[in-house]
């Protein structure tokens, strides 16, 4: 048996094939490598700019607290993640 974690982006994306579609998940685990970075977009005070996969997406406050309430604030953002 192969005790170093399989590297999730080589896995096959074949339907039957795939990790999930096997009764049981692999006995040694799953390496995943995730990268995500962050900026502030200058002169917008709460507006945020985050980039993972080749995904941008954007994060803001309430006008309560100085934002413009054009995006969900970053807590929304944790809460969805905790939930899918």
């Amino acid at each position: 048996m192969n005790d170093k974690p399989l590297n999730a982006a080589e896995q096959s994306t074949k339907p039957g094939e795939r990790i999930t579609d096997k009764p049981e998940l692999p006995p040694q685990g799953l390496a995943m490598h995730l990268v995500a970075d962050t900026e502030s977009i200058e002169g917008e005070h709460h507006l945020k700019l985050g980039h993972s996969r080749g995904f941008d997406i954007y994060s803001d406050e309430p006008p309560t607290i100085g934002g413009t309430n054009k995006f969900p604030p970053p807590m929304s953002y944790l809460a969805l993640a905790i939930g899918f």
